[in-house]
């Protein structure tokens, strides 16, 4: 299915319309579902972008869900937030999960290359993320510290 699916990313696929993305991040947390013990906050004044609702989901469900299936503290957290710099929005998803050691930062974002040495992953949600950022004329990269965390940025046209 992740094969399928990151095949299926292309530009000739978009249906440019308005998306919401405050919506389309609440709809990813209620289908995602997570434990009691993570709390996602997001704000509630993320704008509307143009975009393809389907890929703009992907790309919310792959980060968010990985944030809440490696968080290893049993209090957890995503936080998502926002800035706007001109024609670009940039989003940021925190966690508090276990973090990635900085050799690994670009490994992560290619197919099949995963950290996760317990079976949860199969190495192809980051992939997709980076491909779908690229398609809107964007940049993804992240910050993290080993046991405390990792951001993800990512800088979108709106």
């Amino acid at each position: 299915t992740g094969i399928l699916t990151y095949s299926r990313v292309r530009s000739e696929c978009f249906v440019q319309q308005g998306v919401r993305l405050s919506k389309i991040i609440a709809d990813v947390i209620e289908l995602i579902a997570p434990p009691e013990n993570i709390n996602i906050n997001f704000s509630q004044t993320l704008p509307e972008i143009m975009g393809d609702e389907t890929q703009v989901r992907q790309l919310f469900q792959n980060l968010i869900s990985n944030a809440v299936k490696f968080i290893d503290k049993p209090i957890g957290y995503v936080d998502i937030q926002h800035t706007l710099e001109g024609e670009f929005i940039t989003i940021t998803v925190t966690d508090n999960g276990p973090g990635i050691e900085e050799a690994y930062f670009e490994r992560i974002f290619k197919i099949f290359q995963t950290l996760d040495k317990k079976g949860k992953s199969t190495g192809i949600g980051l992939s997709i993320v980076k491909k779908i950022v690229e398609l809107y004329g964007g940049e993804i990269y992240l910050e993290s510290e080993e046991g405390k965390g990792t951001t993800f940025f990512f800088k979108i046209k709106k």
